[in-house]
């Protein structure tokens, strides 16, 4: 199997995996949450905005189709040229893991309250930054498996 076969793979693989997730957690929570849902906080931690939980995880799946399109088509049609494989992945794996973060957080936060007005802030945005740079270094390692080492020539080149 060549390594944009192998990629396509992951990227599909990925993209599913995330997408579903997003899905899953909130609609296996919906019924400890309140109609609207907080969606945006100010800084002193009071809820700004609020959704419903449908047009909010349409809003969040359709940013992660966007994004997951747009590196994929970078990382397959050599937009990056050198590494690009391996830019893509690692795109995919920060973008992935925080846009996920970030619905399993929102969905946290509005748990068994009475109403969106009483949602707490998020916790644990700190550690949704570290797990996005962990989940793209691992899109790195992955991207940039197999990839033609470069030659002798290619050395110093600008692409």
């Amino acid at each position: 199997m060549g390594v944009r076969r192998r990629y396509l793979w992951f990227v599909a693989g990925w993209t599913l995996l995330v997408a579903l997730l997003m899905l899953a957690v909130p609609l296996a929570l919906r019924s400890r949450l309140p109609d609207p849902i907080a969606v945006e906080w100010s800084y002193s931690g009071e809820p700004e905005d609020s959704s419903s939980l449908r047009d909010f995880l349409f809003g969040q799946l359709v940013w992660w189709g966007v994004v997951a399109g747009v590196w994929s088509v970078f990382g397959l049609g050599g937009v990056l040229q050198r590494r690009g494989l391996a830019w893509a992945g690692a795109a995919l794996g920060v973008f992935g893991s925080t846009m996920l973060g970030t619905v399993v957080l929102t969905a946290v936060a509005n748990l068994d309250a009475p109403s969106f007005r009483d949602a707490v802030d998020p916790p644990g945005s700190g550690w949704l930054l570290l797990g996005g740079a962990l989940a793209g270094w691992v899109g790195w390692r992955l991207g940039d498996r197999g990839a033609p080492a470069p030659t002798g020539h290619d050395v110093g080149a600008v692409r």
